[in-house]
């Protein structure tokens, strides 16, 4: 039950307020909202020393309010001694008959409050690749059931459109790999992490391994990502050198990830992934190399600072509550 009651009597305004400034809207013409939630909660607690301390009331206010509308209604709702409180016939019939409508009104002032909190109206949740957009429709339904009035839309982006679909408002949220900085945008918790391979063209000499380590690197050409990529993310995919020192070369610039396959596929040049490619992009011109000592690939919600609502933080908390249990870093 809500805590918020006039608690004081005061000169009603012609704003509806009495002079203790609190609102006091009227049921009926003649009872007060205060009063019938003073009753509810009575009505349950059947001790005016636990109503009272519910509604943040004194016992002898919470006594004055519940006598008050005894006077309105023109009879007595509890039976009242030194031991026990009780509901009369009366006030039993008018508990059962005022309760539906009381929690309809309130549950209308919440879903106004939704609203006004941001929970009404789209939710457009971008995504890279596959795994990334199973996962995200598993969100979006659960998301869903305890916020119907959200429309949650999901938009497949690309290597090229993530970063410009978030800043141009295309979209609210992007699932994006890490690592990645923007003072603009906000940075969600990880959600999962996996496994570092290495896309090469099957006839590759590397092909035939059955893993490989970071210096490999050095033997193969690098595709590299579009030029707007956040330099953070191009530079972790596309490094200069490898930790021993060895220069790694670069190839061309790629803007999505179907031209990244089909350029891996005909010998162009490598690139590096994420495990979850092995179920999702199986081609035979292409062998996916374990990276033995490379950290994983991390992935995690971004969005706008300036734009941040109570549902795209319900969202982002609901998909760090569906990732429990996926691999982590």
């Amino acid at each position: 039950m809500p805590a918020c009651h006039p608690g004081a009597s005061g000169s009603r305004r012609r704003d509806g307020r009495t002079a203790s400034g609190f609102l006091t809207t009227t049921f009926g013409g003649c009872v007060e909202r205060y009063e019938i939630e003073a009753f509810l909660v009575l009505a349950e607690e059947l001790h005016f020393g636990r109503a009272a301390e519910q509604l943040r009331l004194s016992t002898g206010r919470m006594s004055q309010i519940i006598t008050k509308l005894e006077r309105r209604i023109g009879a007595r709702l509890f039976d009242r001694t030194s031991r026990r409180v009780s509901l009369t016939r009366i006030g039993a019939r008018f508990q059962e008959d005022l309760r539906p409508g009381y929690e309809q009104v309130q549950q209308a002032l919440e879903r106004a409050m939704m609203a006004a909190r941001g929970f009404d109206g789209p939710l457009n949740i971008g995504f890279l690749g596959a795994a990334g957009g199973q996962f995200l429709l598993e969100v979006i339904r659960a998301f869903r059931a305890e916020h119907p009035t959200t429309e949650a839309v999901l938009q497949e982006l690309q290597m090229n459109t993530a970063i410009t679909g978030l800043r141009c408002q295309d979209v609210d949220l992007v699932l994006i790999p890490r690592p990645f900085t923007d003072p603009d945008l906000h940075i969600g918790p990880a959600l999962w992490a996996e496994p570092r391979y290495l896309a090469v063209s099957s006839r590759h000499p590397l092909a035939s391994r059955p893993d490989i380590s970071l210096e490999d690197l050095a033997d193969v050409t690098l595709l590299r990502m579009p030029e707007n990529c956040p330099p953070s993310i191009a530079e972790d995919r596309v490094p200069s050198r490898t930790p021993g020192g060895r220069p790694i070369a670069h190839g061309r610039h790629t803007t999505t990830f179907m031209e990244v396959l089909a350029l891996v596929g005909a010998g162009e040049g490598a690139f590096t992934v994420g495990a979850e490619v092995n179920h999702f992009y199986v081609r035979p011109d292409i062998t996916y190399l374990r990276m033995v000592d490379a950290p994983p690939v991390v992935w995690g919600l971004i969005w706008r600072r300036s734009s941040a609502t109570a549902r795209i933080r319900a969202f982002n908390d609901k998909a760090v509550e569906l990732s429990r249990g996926r691999r982590t870093p």
